[in-house]
């Protein structure tokens, strides 16, 4: 029987998970996949995710590789996967890929997306799924300084200690904002970020918003490399990993 190469697209509720990748100690989606594959397979299997999204961190398109020795195609697999793994984890795209597709290491692009709800009364069920503000703030404000961290830059200031990198130069694509009604869309486009990276944006967006920093300050961040002038960190649970961009591959057949 030869090795097969699957790649799934997950969807999961970050809430009650400690992240993406798999801890000893600790619940999280990788390790839940991996029981799930192992438990069908009856041999442990070593998952690739394409994004490690952090705890309460959620995802609606997180891709994932794994080869496997099973006469299973691609729909069977799907249908397994969903009948073994809990109901805020599901499979939502499976295919069988070539044999060299690395979820990780070919990707182009990864897209996120981070939620605020702008004031307004807070439901208790949104409380796991957005950053709600006390106090309106001014997306003007906001959409003025977004360019200031599109392309090239050292992001030195806006990423937590704990990385695995001593390179801090990325490139940003774009950040988008929408607004409908209350709520506010971001959206980051970037082929990586660093650790807390997006968050610590985003705090630094809603400061602006709300007067308590300008462009001014927004530059020094990036000027001075100081940790110590974005000490805040925008909540896990407005933050969603939407999409992951691949360069268009070959003889791929999918199970939607």
């Amino acid at each position: 029987m030869t090795v097969k190469n699957f790649r799934l697209t997950l969807s999961y509720n970050g809430a009650g998970y400690y992240g993406w990748q798999k801890q000893s100690k600790f619940l999280s989606v990788q390790g839940l996949l991996e029981y799930a594959l192992e438990k069908f397979l009856g041999a442990g299997v070593k998952t690739t995710g394409a994004s490690r999204t952090d705890a309460g961190v959620h995802a609606y398109g997180q891709v994932v590789n794994f080869r496997a020795h099973t006469p299973l195609d691609a729909a069977g697999m799907k249908a397994v996967l969903n009948g073994l793994l809990p109901e805020d984890i599901r499979v939502i795209n499976a295919s069988l890929c070539n044999p060299g597709f690395n979820a990780r290491h070919n990707v182009r692009k990864k897209l996120y997306r981070y939620v605020i709800r702008n004031s307004g009364i807070m439901y208790p069920f949104y409380r796991d799924f957005c950053w709600h503000l006390d106090k309106k703030t001014d997306t003007e404000k906001i959409k003025a300084v977004l360019p200031l961290f599109e392309g090239v830059k050292d992001y030195f200031s806006f990423t937590r200690s704990g990385g695995e990198t001593e390179n801090y130069e990325r490139r940003v694509d774009s950040i988008k904002m929408t607004c409908r009604g209350r709520d506010i869309f971001l959206d980051f486009t970037a082929k990586s970020f660093l650790y807390n990276m997006i968050r610590k944006i985003t705090a630094a967006l809603v400061c602006v918003g709300d007067g308590e920093m300008n462009e001014g300050d927004i530059r020094k961040m990036f000027e001075a490399r100081d940790r110590r002038l974005c000490r805040h960190l925008a909540p896990p649970g407005g933050l969603y990993l939407v999409k992951i961009i691949y360069e268009r591959e070959n003889g791929n057949t999918s199970a939607d």
